[in-house]
């Protein structure tokens, strides 16, 4: 399966530097930073349900990474197999690249558990500074692991190209 069929989202969008993002890359405490956000009627923000298993596996597995999660906020609960992961902000020096093997990682071990013909679907976004355009762009993905691999390889080939 393609990244691009149609029924996965695979795109990186240039977008207007948002003041949280901002004020994110200009604090420069973390790494990473989940953001809260609304989900569809929800007018109120909420994390992702994946948010606080993947902070707690990068803890565990990445320990140098310092996040900055909000434990106390209304956590989103879904029953099915979706990976919903949290909307990040990405300091300069977690690139897009790393992150999206992190999630790999992170998606490997979680899918262990499924039954032989189950699929997951993966839902995330993360927003970041390209540091040879200076704009700030939004990497969204929806779809199977299958090609969540397809699109990180594209990512490390274009890194390798450059």
């Amino acid at each position: 399966m393609h990244p691009m069929d149609n029924n996965n989202v695979c795109e990186e969008l240039v977008i207007d530097c948002e003041t949280g993002f901002r004020n994110f890359r200009d604090n420069g405490d973390y790494d990473i930073e989940i953001v809260n956000e609304p989900f569809r009627e929800i007018k109120e923000k909420v994390a992702q349900p994946d948010s606080g298993n993947f902070v707690k596996w990068v803890n565990i597995n990445e320990p140098g990474l310092t996040i900055n999660y909000h434990k106390n906020t209304k956590k989103l609960v879904l029953h099915s197999n979706d990976y919903w992961l949290p909307l990040v902000y990405l300091a300069s020096d977690v690139t897009l690249p790393i992150y999206l093997n992190l999630v790999s990682n992170y998606l490997y071990d979680k899918s262990r558990n499924l039954l032989k013909n189950e699929k997951a679907r993966v839902h995330m976004s993360a927003i970041y500074e390209d540091k040879e355009s200076g704009k700030v762009k939004k990497f969204n993905f929806e779809g199977d692991t299958e090609s969540l691999q397809k699109a990180i390889t594209r990512f490390n080939l274009n890194k390798f190209m450059e």
